[in-house]
């Protein structure tokens, strides 16, 4: 009787608690997850014939976070039984409901709840435990989990344990955040809200110095001139980078005139560094000759700079190469000039990057 006391007060102090926190501030967060569970046994706890022994199984919660400490579950699991005999297994289900309270910069929680259980007896039950959802993400974590349950009706005492995989979606739990209008926002990123800093002094500190404090801070070791977003994490944006290849030749000749050009070396360089890559070098003459030949010469001359670029350490199978013999020119007049602007090899490679914002 007192252990039923005693979960039952636990239970009355922390959910009023709980919807209180709901409604000064209002829903901003939710996970979802599945896991693993082994679930040990209270040795008195009876079925109709023999006794249980340990049981495994799995199961998913749906979870809401109302503010940065409190928040709330629903949870489902299916759970094998094995009995003494090994002659009357049993296969259950549990339901039921938790309060969750966050601490340690909000990634630990203890939590107490109800649950109902079926197999084939139905067990009405209480449960307390602790857990933390450990990082991989910005949204995705590991969930480890020990709880025990009580039995209200028979005084039974079990006890489990979990490992999950947890997605976590929604806003920002910042306190105090409003939902203003943004307005006159780039056409490349819309930031997220980020936290005053005036809204922590006295409250908690600030160890990387980019305005959310240690509690919220899911990145707390941010460079100082980084933007964050409401979690005190970097925000990035999209650029284009791009180089782009050029060379001439001589009179009827594919022989690249110097192979050892900055030009050359610097679009190796690019490709080496963006290793994922992949460039066509395109072939071209002038109009001066008999067009099947100067076909032939554009492919050739194509070849000839993937060969450069291949001793310069880049993989043949990102060079493709095209001839466009004299179906291409720069400049169609008849001069010297535009014969030797005409012959030439052609390549533009571009890759898009993640670049970090700074204050």
């Amino acid at each position: 009787m007192k252990l039923h006391a005693i979960f039952s007060a636990t239970a009355l102090c922390i959910l009023p608690t709980t919807l209180l926190s709901a409604q000064e501030q209002p829903v901003s967060s939710a996970w979802i997850g599945g896991f693993g569970e082994y679930y040990k046994v209270d040795n008195d706890k009876p079925q109709s014939i023999d006794n249980f022994e340990d049981a495994s199984g799995f199961g998913a919660e749906l979870g809401f976070r109302f503010t940065p400490e409190w928040g709330a579950r629903l949870e489902w699991s299916r759970l094998n039984f094995d009995s003494e005999s090994g002659l009357n297994d049993r296969t259950g289900e549990r339901i039921g409901i938790d309060a969750l309270h966050f601490f340690d910069q909000k990634h630990s929680y203890v939590f107490a709840g109800f649950k109902h259980q079926n197999l084939g007896t139905n067990y009405r039950m209480a449960n307390v435990g602790i857990g933390r959802h450990w990082q991989l993400s910005q949204n995705w974590k590991v969930q480890t989990e020990a709880a025990t349950y009580y039995d209200f009706g028979q005084n039974f005492l079990d006890f489990g344990v979990k490992l999950g995989l947890v997605y976590s979606f929604g806003g920002s739990l910042s306190p105090s955040v409003s939902n203003q209008t943004q307005t006159g926002l780039s056409s490349r990123t819309a930031q997220p809200s980020q936290p005053r800093a005036d809204e922590y002094q006295g409250q908690a500190t600030d160890s990387d110095n980019d305005g959310v404090n240690d509690g919220q801070d899911r990145c707390p070791e941010t460079a100082a001139r980084d933007k964050v977003d409401g979690f005190g994490c970097t925000i990035y944006d999209s650029e284009t980078v791009s180089a782009s290849l050029q060379v001439l030749f001589a009179h009827d000749s594919y022989t690249v005139l110097n192979p050892d050009s900055q030009q050359l070396h610097n679009f190796a360089e690019f490709m080496s560094n963006y290793s994922d890559t992949q460039v066509i070098l395109e072939g071209h003459t002038s109009l001066v000759g008999a067009p099947d030949y100067n076909q032939i010469l554009s492919e050739q001359r194509a070849e000839a700079v993937k060969a450069l670029l291949v001793d310069k350490g880049l993989s043949a199978d990102r060079i493709d190469t095209v001839g466009y013999g004299e179906s291409r020119p720069l400049d169609t007049a008849n001069t010297e000039q535009a014969h030797r602007i005409n012959r030439r090899v052609e390549a533009k490679v571009s890759k898009t990057i993640k670049v970090k914002l700074t204050r």
